[in-house]
């Protein structure tokens, strides 16, 4: 009779040890896994702050051209989704992007990848050999970030991404084919919205940004104006700023705003006139524009009229040093004159194309 506790107490401690062993061969087995995990999962930016740096050229009278623009489009929509901030920058002359990159100064650079030395993490990114690439401390994320452009790439949204920034970008060949449009450029919501401000037809304003810069984001001038509405930046932090799309618009619209209260308190009352003199000044300055308007006055013409206006300029350049009244001296018209052109005359094909 005393066998069989004995029995049953030896079946209860097998059992017990049987159990131990599993569980110790379930955690040997998984350990390697668990050990990884950090390191294999994909890591993601949420959380970050990045400097970006955008070392590719819109080329925007080109098909897919506007290369820079789409490619800070597709990292602002992965960094709301990823929740981070991203601040984007052009590389200064003389700047070794990639000695850059290596030692941290940008977090992120959109470059060719035939100009990159070294090594380092990339993701291909829409246009012919561009690359995103990844500071050396971020190479781990570039799955993520690949992960993520892919994933995009595969939605009605992008396809919509490509149509806005491949847009037609020449209104008198759309004209003379007889083609139909449905947009003006990438920018069409930011520009109505910012003419809605100026109370302006949303066209004409898109005909002085194509006049300036081609819808270019990364267009630089001689002078150093930049951006879509050729702003002149204050300071490098500045001409960084200049760079969003939505920043550069904003200051050109508020410097056409302050012009047009500028040109009413000099009497100029006629809408039309008012546009004309302002889009002039938008080239020339206002100050330039005060003096060919205190011009025509003194030749018995109508100051608040452009055509009036337009007549004296040419007197600007041969006589004005010799004109008291004339403040800034010297003033050879011609770029304004065409300038002034230009922009009607794209407007009018834009509500041709567009009524």
């Amino acid at each position: 009779m005393a066998i069989f506790p004995a029995s049953r107490s030896r079946r209860r401690l097998f059992a017990v040890m049987v159990i131990f062993l599993l569980a110790g061969s379930l955690v040997f087995l998984w350990s390697p896994v668990i050990l990884r995990q950090p390191q294999d999962l994909p890591r993601s930016f949420s959380g970050d702050s990045l400097v970006c740096a955008i070392a590719v050229d819109d080329q925007p009278l080109v098909r897919d051209g506007l290369v820079a623009g789409l490619n800070m489009e597709l990292i602002r929509r992965c960094a709301r989704e990823d929740r981070f901030v991203v601040r984007f920058v052009r590389p200064m002359p003389g700047d070794r992007i990639s000695d850059s990159l290596r030692v941290g100064r940008y977090d992120l650079l959109v470059a060719q990848a035939d100009s990159l030395q070294g090594f380092f993490s990339r993701v291909p990114a829409p246009g012919e050999g561009v690359v995103w690439a990844l500071a050396p401390r971020h190479g781990s994320k570039a799955d993520s970030l690949e992960r993520w452009l892919t994933r995009y790439q595969m939605t009605p949204e992008y396809a919509e991404d490509i149509q806005r920034f491949n847009c037609l970008r020449t209104p008198r060949k759309a004209l003379e084919r007889g083609w139909q449009i449905s947009r003006i450029s990438p920018y069409d919501t930011l520009l109505r919205a910012c003419a809605r401000e100026l109370q302006w037809d949303w066209r004409l304003l898109s005909a002085l940004v194509f006049t300036e810069s081609k819808f270019s984001s990364t267009a630089e001038s001689r002078r150093g104006a930049f951006g879509l509405m050729q702003i002149v930046p204050e300071n490098t932090e500045h001409r960084s700023h200049l760079l969003d799309p939505a920043q550069n618009l904003a200051y050109g619209t508020a410097h056409l705003r302050r012009m047009q209260r500028f040109f009413r308190s000099q009497g100029v009352e006629d809408r039309d006139e008012l546009l004309h003199l302002v889009v002039a000044a938008y080239n020339a300055g206002e100050g330039r524009m005060i003096d060919c308007m205190t011009l025509a006055e003194q030749q018995g013409l109508d100051p608040s009229r452009w055509e009036d206006v337009r007549s004296v300029i040419p007197l600007m350049a041969e006589y004005a040093d010799s004109i008291e009244t004339v403040a800034l001296g010297r003033f050879h018209g011609k770029e304004t004159l065409a300038y002034v052109d230009s922009v009607f005359s794209i407007y009018s094909l834009y509500c041709t194309l567009l009524p």
